[in-house]
């Protein structure tokens, strides 16, 4: 299992990309979120068209708003349809019909055949979309599960069955169980508060927990802490690659 992080920023510090990632696993490509900086960074990376499955965990723009690129790029350039589209997971019915009703159908919906004939596209036309807490993927076999970010949205992390832990956005302190852990965080507190914060993850996780925790969507003043002198793994900057 090989994971290679497409961007590692906040969705207001788009100087890192957005949070993403890609799973190279036998001859499929995992692409976990996709954010709008992200089909741009596909590209440079020369791998767009290798995307065989997707994975969003929420309806926000810096975590779902490249489909829209990612869907036409593969549907009108690489011509993927049918069989060859790319596979999108999403948790629930609900999800899937707000991602494309609430984001996506105002630029998607209206195309037009080879011949010039206009047609009403759906979510369907681009993407083979599978609804599931548990994702069919041999050998890696995700797992969604709900967590807190912003009251009222659908959000989701991803548990791996090889032990790694991906938070996805959320103001919830990671489990201690798993073997690695990428954590979503944020450099503040407050009241409304959607993320949970570097000093609550420094005070409330045991150091065998935090050495297991490494940093993901990162804001502007991420620089002003020293994560593995507080005894978290490290920050995770776009193009690092773990092995598992």
């Amino acid at each position: 299992m090989n994971i290679e992080w497409i961007g590692t920023g906040a969705g207001l510090n788009p100087t890192l990309g957005n949070t993403s990632f890609l799973i190279r696993e036998g001859d499929r490509t995992l692409l976990v979120d996709c954010g709008y900086t992200v089909p741009p960074a596909l590209l440079q990376k020369n791998c767009l068209k290798d995307i065989s499955h997707i994975v969003i965990t929420h309806q926000h723009a810096d975590h779902m708003g490249g489909l829209e690129a990612l869907g036409f790029m593969n549907y009108f350039a690489y011509r993927k349809r049918g069989d060859k589209r790319p596979v999108l997971y999403v948790a629930t019915d609900e999800l899937a019909h707000s991602l494309w009703h609430a984001s996506l159908k105002g630029g998607m919906q209206k195309i037009q055949d080879d011949e010039g004939n206009p047609e009403d596209a759906t979510l369907e036309t681009f993407f083979r979309v599978k609804i599931g807490k548990n994702i069919d993927l041999p050998g890696l076999q995700p797992t969604f599960f709900l967590n807190n970010h912003v009251q009222g949205m659908e959000s989701y992390g991803l548990r791996f069955a090889n032990g790694v832990f991906y938070s996805g956005d959320t103001t919830d302190l990671p489990p201690h169980d798993p073997s690695v852990i990428f954590q979503d965080v944020q450099f503040f507190e407050g009241k409304g508060d959607v993320h949970v914060s570097y000093d609550k993850l420094l005070k409330e996780l045991p150091p065998s927990v935090r050495r297991k925790v490494h940093l993901v969507h990162l804001g502007n003043t991420y620089q002003s802490r020293d994560p593995k002198k507080d005894g978290f793994a490290g920050y995770v900057m776009p193009g690092d690659q773990f092995f598992y």
